[in-house]
């Protein structure tokens, strides 16, 4: 399999390389910043790379040349979405993509027609951000098919990425969005109906997760993007999705969104941020990315009051991240398809289940 990981010097880029690697793949190594690629070296002896920025079309093109696939890792991807989905389409490429950016998938999305017609797949999102979310909101729609309202919630202790803070700095100004009547539409998050806890299943008596993964827990609404991949999996109207948060915070974040929107706005505020969000740690240690834990909730509901519940393991973030996006790129590579697609579209429902460490930990009928 021949393959580009773009964007690779980055934190989660070194990660699914190394994943790769590990794997007996030789993936190559690319990014605009040739020092750094160079550095790759070091850590990847006889690492191929590749050196060419997304604004120059024909570089880019020249850089997809003889490749199967792109697994694009450099965010954000609101902003280097499109042209890696682009140049991978003229250049008859399958692109895949870490996403969890909701703007990204519509990009995607617009694309489908474009993306068959050249007989390429585009699959953004096979990191956590959004395998198991769409596998939990793909096996619930089987359980319960004529659901009209999906929820889903993600509890995830630990610190994000440089790469995760950078993207959330670019996306707080769009505020909280929530898919009604199919239609995207932006929220007040204090709105009575978002004041919720959800029961993440049984905790964790021992080990390091102990006390931090499981049991019931306060939410906040958050933009994720199932907004835009669980609605084309499962077709349901109606979706919400939430993280975990302190009571705390939960409280705090309607009247605290408004000036983070007005002030993440501004160009130079959002320029100081990314600055030092560059100078603080890359992310989680090796260690915690070994030892912990993500819980996903879903819940299905119909018409007629009947509804389902889902909680799934899966690795910490990170380690998910690099388990499932080369085992996605693998997957597609095999499989082949055309279009834009979801996980559980490409791969079916039940492919989730198989990666490592994760599995159901409860599966609940809602009276």
């Amino acid at each position: 399999m021949t393959f580009l990981v773009y964007g690779a010097y980055g934190y989660t880029g070194r990660l699914l390389l190394g994943e790769a690697l590990r794997r007996g793949h030789h993936p190559i190594a690319a990014g605009r910043d040739g020092d750094r690629l160079a550095e790759l070296g070091q850590d990847f002896p006889g690492l191929a790379t590749r050196t060419f920025a997304l604004d120059d079309p024909a570089a880019l093109r020249r850089g997809l040349t003889g490749v199967e696939a792109v697994l694009h890792a450099a965010g954000p991807f609101i902003e280097t979405g499109r042209p890696m989905m682009e140049a991978a389409i003229g250049m008859g490429v399958h692109y895949l993509d870490i996403s969890g950016e909701v703007p990204s998938f519509e990009t995607a999305f617009e694309l489908n027609d474009e993306a068959r017609e050249a007989g390429v797949v585009l699959l953004p999102g096979v990191g956590l951000d959004v395998i198991p979310t769409d596998a939990v909101a793909a096996l619930l729609h089987r359980r319960l098919p004529g659901a009209t309202r999906l929820e889903l919630a993600l509890h995830s202790p630990g610190r994000p990425s440089g790469g995760t803070l950078q993207t959330v700095v670019e996306g707080v100004p769009g505020g909280l969005l929530v898919r009604r009547d199919g239609q995207l539409r932006r929220v007040n998050p204090g709105r009575r109906e978002f004041r919720r806890t959800v029961d993440f299943g049984p905790e964790t008596p021992e080990g390091p997760m102990a006390g931090r993964l499981g049991g019931v827990r306060w939410v906040t609404p958050y933009t994720w993007g199932d907004l835009a991949t669980a609605w084309t999996t499962t077709g349901i109207d109606h979706i919400t999705c939430y993280r975990s948060a302190p009571k705390r915070q939960v409280r705090l974040l309607p009247l605290l969104l408004p000036l983070l929107r007005a002030g993440f706005a501004l160009a130079p505020v959002r320029r100081v941020l990314r600055r030092r969000i560059a100078r603080g740690p890359d992310g989680p240690s090796a260690e915690k990315r070994a030892t912990g834990r993500t819980r996903v909730w879903g819940r299905v509901e119909n018409l007629e009051g009947d509804g389902a519940e889902l909680v799934l393991e899966v690795p910490e973030g990170y380690r998910f991240t690099e388990i499932a996006g080369i085992r996605a790129v693998e997957a597609l590579l095999e499989r082949g398809g055309k279009g834009t697609l979801t996980p559980a579209r490409a791969f079916g429902p039940d492919w989730a289940l198989d990666l490592p460490e994760v599995h159901i930990v409860e599966a609940r009928p809602v009276a």
